[in-house]
């Protein structure tokens, strides 16, 4: 039983290679699996040293290979952060709406994780993103639309599982109409069921039909699931046997999200909660950060079994799923030496396919014609905001060499300056550029963010006020763009990547036609006050692409 209860576990730990904790989890209590965050990742020979290193601890202890797992979504959110393809993020491959192109990357980039020894990518995110104040899920979902999000949910899955690792769709049954994060504490969804299953439900359901092998939980409170009580759809049976097993029929392996988030353990501790999650149906339990939780999950688990709480045939039903799902994927390890497998990294033909979509994605709204386009020979003044982690979902951004300003040097025949300004600028800061701004014929400003960076939008208000040529552009979700109804335009390009940019600067020196169209509607803050009021899709404004 002890064997069986481990590989219901995937466990994280501090470090580029394994520490005793793992190695206690692993060779005493036959954990099943493995997550990576950036801690554990620092380049690509490094990251499959530690996969080759982990999977012969587990061989030697079970001999049963492990799940390895990360969160490799695309944008903002990927783990192996340099030498492999990566993604755009979700928001940007909305706006390129192309599923083909979407399933080729996908298929490369997960062929590229295989090859690192990583067998398993929490991707997609398949959350409708409804709520523009939604502070985790943002550019990390597709977009607002729900057979958008399904029909880019279902390549991107696909290309995954056709690369040859499984593929968590999430987060079950929907993080994307919610204002708060449940890394803190319990965000809670009111709508009825029917609102559930023509929205939120639309892409777990198009999935499951199409050969979903795993979804991951989300610890979202849903009262009317669970006789008006606000619990965590992870640890609630309605939610997963009665709606996402019975219901939309999917018989795969279910995933919980991390089980430390406070949103799960809120008065209960992780040790209950995984008891909880396991009896509600779940098959996988992440416990992703601290020794002392995996130990306390570890012996809740053997408690519940030993009280007769836990019964046997329920942990044999998960560990089937598990065992069969392995097979599989993951097969019989093979040796690859590491001069064998750099070869196979960053392959051209995906990063081609994943520079077209980057280039589709680049969005322009034109409220007078040819608006967002800059002009060689006048002076121009690039003022680019300092980029931080938006939400703890994500890592602090990598820092690039290559800025806006960079990449349109070699097009402005002009004088070009570029500043970089501070994440949200103080008032003074904010007078200062206004002031230099007055030099400068046209003025690109860079913004992400801005509910929690007010400073970001009064620096293009006062810009705007100031009679220069002003493009707005967002480097994330675009609802930050809908409070400037007085701009003439403005671009949306969803993440700074260097390649993301060079496609920005074709686009803004009219070298290439912006194909991107808006995934998400703005809220339109024309009404007094400027708070959200009625919504309108950008798509439909004037010259918009």
């Amino acid at each position: 039983m002890k064997e069986k209860i481990g590989q219901l576990l995937m466990t994280g730990f501090e470090g580029l290679m394994p520490d005793a904790n793992i190695g206690d989890l692993l060779q005493n209590h036959f954990t099943g699996g493995v997550v990576f965050f950036s801690r554990n990742l620092d380049n690509p020979g490094q990251a499959f040293a530690l996969t080759q290193e982990l999977q012969r601890m587990a061989m030697a202890a079970t001999g049963i290979p492990l799940w390895i797992g990360t969160d490799q979504e695309g944008g903002m959110v990927v783990r192996v952060r340099q030498g492999i393809a990566q993604l755009p993020a979700a928001m940007a491959l909305g706006a390129a709406r192309d599923p083909v192109l979407l399933y080729e990357a996908a298929k490369g980039t997960a062929e590229e994780l295989k090859t690192l020894g990583i067998n398993m990518n929490f991707a997609p995110v398949v959350d409708i993103n409804v709520n523009p104040r939604n502070p985790i899920i943002d550019v990390r979902s597709f977009g607002d639309d729900a057979e958008l999000v399904a029909e880019l949910g279902i390549a991107a899955m696909l290309g995954f599982q056709d690369g040859g690792i499984v593929s968590v769709i999430k987060h079950f049954p929907g993080h994307g109409d919610t204002e708060t994060d449940s890394h803190a504490e319990l965000p809670v969804v009111r709508h009825s069921l029917e609102r559930l299953r023509s929205v939120e439900l639309v892409p777990f359901r198009r999935s499951v039909q199409v050969g979903a092998e795993a979804v991951m939980t989300a610890h979202i409170g849903i009262p009317l699931l669970s006789d008006g009580e606000p619990v965590p759809a992870t640890l609630s049976r309605e939610i997963l046997t009665g709606l996402l097993r019975e219901e939309l029929g999917f018989d795969g392996l279910i995933v919980t999200d991390c089980m430390e988030m406070s949103a799960v353990t809120q008065g209960i501790g992780v040790g209950e909660a995984v008891v909880r999650a396991v009896l509600a149906g779940a098959d996988l339990l992440l416990v992703s950060h601290t020794y002392e939780s995996q130990l306390e999950a570890v012996a809740a688990l053997e408690r519940a079994v030993a009280d007769g709480r836990l019964p046997e045939e329920r942990i044999d039903a998960s560990v089937e799923r598990i065992l069969l799902l392995k097979e599989r994927r993951i097969g019989e390890l093979r040796e690859r030496s590491w001069k064998e497998t750099r070869t196979l990294l960053e392959n051209p033909r995906t990063l081609r396919t994943i520079e077209r979509i980057r280039e589709k994605s680049i969005t322009v709204v034109n409220r007078e014609p040819d608006f967002c386009r800059l002009s060689p020979g006048v002076d121009t003044l690039v003022l680019w905001p300092q980029m931080t982690a938006a939400c703890k979902s994500e890592d602090e951004p990598a820092a690039y060499d290559d800025t806006l300003g960079s990449c349109l040097r070699p097009f402005i025949t002009a004088k070009l300056t570029e500043r970089v300004y501070g994440t949200s600028p103080s008032p003074d800061e904010i007078a200062a550029l206004a002031s230099e701004a007055k030099e400068y014929g046209q003025i690109a400003v860079g913004i992400f963010h801005t509910a929690s960076n007010p400073g970001q939008p009064a620096l293009v208000r006062k810009l705007l006020a100031g009679g220069t040529k002003v493009i707005p552009v967002s480097l994330r979700n675009p609802v930050d763009l809908a409070a400037f109804p007085e701009a003439k335009g403005f671009l949306a390009c969803y993440e700074h990547h260097p390649h993301t940019l060079q496609a920005l600067s074709r686009v803004l020196m009219g070298m290439v036609e912006p194909a991107g169209t808006l995934p998400v509607t703005l809220p339109d803050h024309s009404s007094e006050g400027g708070e959200l009021d009625e919504r309108f899709s950008a798509t439909g404004v004037e010259s918009a692409t």
